[in-house]
């Protein structure tokens, strides 16, 4: 971060040279128009659809059908799965510096950590999550979470590993003489400061150019000096979860539904054979009974009336068996591991244990990953903050978050471990490593035995 006086727009800026932005904007545009038309579409048709449907709800119920849709979440579990495994617990701030770690706390505390789970989730649901790093009112630094949906990055490289500028969409509703109107404001985010763009007639107008990214009370204009977006990847290549999982989810959701149509009584199952039927037409009967549970019928010379049922029998087995299947399917493709496997009852090995994480073990480690570079970048911003409010120059001082995976353990085990280790392991490595230690430095407090970190 610098202090500067708002420059020039110069040919060297990216905002000199704008027409490779506003050509992006602009198809992304023309997508939100065509989607605009498609809801329009839909809203006109509103009326004759609702008829439809209800005419439909109506003749299901003449016949007394179940339609049932049931969803079985499996996706969004193996969701809270993840962001749990990594990030259920409180996360370690590890430097030799004391002063540096007091104040890393403070963005890597509670409040600190909820905003990260939420990053982590909207990563996983949509391959990437953008955290924007400002000023509040009070000249606080700050974190906010972007929604997904609404950024486009334009990025420099094929590989996706450096940012030229974010494009954001924010959805705008404002009333007019009574009127709810609807329009967009598009923001470009770059190291050279904010644009902001307005949605005029299909097309974008430039609104605003600020050539800094924030002020402070006095007024005076700060920017970063990179642009001021975080990128949190859930993998490599950004793909989201949900690429995996979609086709298992809803054949899933799609079978238990139809299984539960099957235990119904309806006419797929259930053949019912009538004699002698004092009615019109089989619409009758079947409104008749669904309505009154009861049907009349007659007796002449041709013989007594009745009403008979040949059921066909719904194969359970098979259904159960398939919906097994796609569990367990839909879990090994998203990497996760299966809570009520049997080898975790009683008193488990290590071993055992280990096999059934070792899947989400993988997916965590190329998660923590991408994570660990998005906590680099927000440190270098937390150094920068610190050093030009005068609360302290760390700029060359080492800092790392230690992630505590969530994972079963047996403690005994890892402690009898540390104990064997300490003739070649620092003290300071052993009580990081300890099971029951969730704050280094205050531990070594208690043991008499500060940190060596200079204080700053």
């Amino acid at each position: 971060m610098m202090h500067t006086d708002p420059p020039a727009r110069g040919s060297s800026s990216l905002f000199s040279d704008i027409r490779g932005i506003r050509h992006e904007l602009g198809l992304l545009k023309r997508e939100m128009c065509e989607l605009e038309l498609i809801q329009s579409a839909f809203t006109a048709a509103d009326g004759k659809e609702n008829a439809r449907v209800t005419l439909l709800t109506e003749q299901i119920r003449d016949r007394a059908l179940r339609l049932t849709d049931i969803v079985n979440n499996q996706y969004g579990r193996l969701v809270d799965q993840k962001v749990n495994y990594s990030l259920g617990r409180a996360m370690t701030v590890d430097t030799e510096n004391r002063r540096f770690s007091e104040l890393l706390k403070e963005h890597f505390g509670k409040r600190g950590q909820s905003l990260w789970r939420r990053a982590a989730t909207e990563a996983i649901n949509c391959g990437v999550a953008w955290l924007h790093p400002y000023i509040d009112e009070k000249g606080e630094l700050k974190l906010k979470l972007f929604d997904s949906t609404m950024c486009l990055p334009l990025w420099s490289d094929a590989g996706h590993t450096k940012l030229d500028a974010l494009v954001r969409i924010c959805p705008v509703e404002t009333y007019i003489d009574k009127k709810l109107e609807r329009s967009e404001r598009i923001f470009v985010y770059t190291k050279d400061g904010i644009e902001e763009f307005a949605a005029v007639r299909g097309g974008l107008r430039l609104k605003d150019f600020q050539p800094y990214h924030f002020r402070d009370s006095e007024g005076r204009c700060y920017r970063w000096d990179k642009i001021p977006i975080i990128p949190v990847k859930y993998n490599i290549d950004g793909i989201p979860m949900i690429h995996r999982a979609k086709s298992l989810q809803d054949a899933l959701n799609e079978l238990q539904s139809s299984f539960c149509d099957s235990m119904a009584e309806n006419c797929r199952n259930t053949v019912l054979v009538l004699k002698n039927f004092d009615g019109e037409d089989l619409g009758e009967f079947r409104h008749n009974l669904a309505t009154y549970g009861a049907v009349k019928v007659r007796s002449d010379s041709n013989g007594e009336g009745g009403v008979e049922t040949l059921g066909v029998e719904v194969d359970h087995a098979s259904y159960e068996a398939l919906i097994s299947q796609l569990s367990e399917a839909l879990v090994e493709c998203c990497r996760g591991f299966d809570s009520h496997d049997s080898r975790l009852s009683g008193n488990p090995n290590r071993m055992n244990v280990l096999a059934i994480y070792s899947d989400i073990d993988l997916d965590a480690n190329g998660f923590e990953n991408e994570l660990s570079f998005a906590f680099d970048e927000w440190i270098g911003f937390i150094r920068s903050y610190l050093f030009h409010t005068g609360k302290g120059d760390f700029r060359r001082v080492k800092a790392d978050i230690i992630i505590n995976r969530d994972l079963l353990v047996n403690e005994e085990n890892v402690i009898d471990s540390l104990s064997a280790s300490s003739d070649i392991l620092s003290k300071r490595t052993l009580i990081a490593s300890h099971p029951m230690v969730d704050d280094v430095e205050k531990e070594m407090k208690r043991l008499g035995s500060p940190s060596e970190g200079k204080k700053a």
